[in-house]
């Protein structure tokens, strides 16, 4: 499947490490683009970006667009799927699946963030997410896109851990 963001894209929004694997990161940005983009834009729309890119480019991107005399600005729906996709690696990245158990990376000299400070980083970024979709939902609600629907009515959820004892 096609990815609409890179790490290049996250980079311009969050802070996000430099490394020539980007296998785990791709697995996020396919997870945003697939569970949390996808439900926002419909299946008929978020299809047809999928196919041709190019062809929604404005959507993507965003920038100034005017509507009956009034300038607005479009944030895009990369920014969108930038935090998406940050919020998920930020929760998930350092999980590693092996033929033994599924285990946390951990460097030489580092030490793990906890899970709940990693919670928190991942709603924010959520939060943050879903406020910049309000603004690219109103683009396409002003612009009258044909593939856009109101009906999409997807809230932020939380996330919610159980301890194992």
């Amino acid at each position: 499947m096609q990815k609409l963001i890179t790490r290049n894209d996250i980079a311009k929004y969050r802070q996000v490490s430099k490394t020539p694997n980007d296998d785990k990161l791709n697995e996020m940005i396919l997870d945003a683009q697939i569970l949390d983009l996808q439900p926002l834009l419909g299946e008929s729309l978020y299809n047809k970006v999928l196919a041709n890119p190019t062809e929604h480019e404005e959507l993507l991107t965003g920038g100034v667009y005017e509507i009956d005399g009034i300038s607005y600005t479009n944030y895009g729906l990369k920014m969108v799927l930038a935090y998406f996709a940050y919020a998920r690696h930020i929760m998930f990245s350092s999980i590693t699946d092996t033929p033994y158990s599924i285990v946390e990376k951990l460097g030489d000299n580092s030490r793990p963030v906890d899970a709940s400070a990693k919670k928190t980083i991942y709603g924010l970024n959520r939060d943050a997410a879903f406020q910049i979709w309000e603004n690219v939902k109103k683009y396409l609600a002003r612009t009258h896109h044909p593939d856009f629907t109101h009906c999409n009515k997807l809230t932020s959820r939380g996330l919610k851990f159980k301890k194992i004892v």
